[in-house]
């Protein structure tokens, strides 16, 4: 099996990087958070879903098969 190389998502030396120690980190904020996040991005997901592509009925032409005998069929 290949090895998979994987990168930090932000880099120590990007401006934005904020340290904190694990003794002011707070999990449930951060599952709180991250909740929040996916339930909007299915929202919007959702609403994207019903604007481009809306449900409308369309005529079908429905054509009949012809029925076929297998093995052993008397």
């Amino acid at each position: 099996m290949p090895i998979k190389v994987t990168h930090p998502s932000q880099s120590l030396f990007d401006k934005n990087f904020r340290y904190r120690r694990a003794a002011e980190t707070d999990i449930r904020k951060t599952f709180a958070r991250v909740t929040r996040q996916i339930k909007l991005a299915e929202q919007q997901a959702l609403a994207g879903q019903q604007e481009l592509l809306p449900l409308q009925e369309t005529a079908s032409t429905v054509v009949a098969l012809p029925a076929r005998c297998g093995r052993g069929a008397s």
